[in-house]
């Protein structure tokens, strides 16, 4: 049997359970270096051990709706040095954020309006 991998390690520490009724972007940054090497291909290890839709949009971007991806790519960017930030997140449609800015302006407007009597 070979060793484990660093991502083996991290899930394998991680409770059996998972949760995955939210998305969730996982953001990095190593300041000033590259990531190590050996980053990327225990990022995707964690992929496959955890299982799900889960993946890169970019480099320092890492989407999944599994909680237990979250911890585990976080510990790894942690560990390589990284600074780490973890969002909740929901899809946004455009034109629902037109009607949005619409019904804002149109309160706006109406607000401004009172002023004037």
């Amino acid at each position: 049997m070979g060793r484990k991998s660093i991502a083996q390690k991290i899930v394998e520490n991680l409770p059996k359970h998972d949760i995955t009724d939210q998305e969730y972007l996982v953001c990095y940054d190593f300041i000033g270096d590259k990531a190590g090497k050996v980053f990327y291909p225990n990022l995707h290890r964690i992929t496959a051990l955890t299982g799900g839709d889960s993946g890169l949009i970019q480099f320092s971007v890492y989407r999944t709706r599994s909680l237990k991806a979250v911890l585990a790519v976080h510990a790894l960017a942690v560990r390589d040095g990284a600074e780490v930030q973890v969002y909740a997140v929901s899809e946004a449609r455009p034109g629902e954020l037109l009607e949005k800015l619409e019904e804002a302006q149109a309160h706006l407007d109406e607000v401004e309006g009172m002023g004037d009597g």
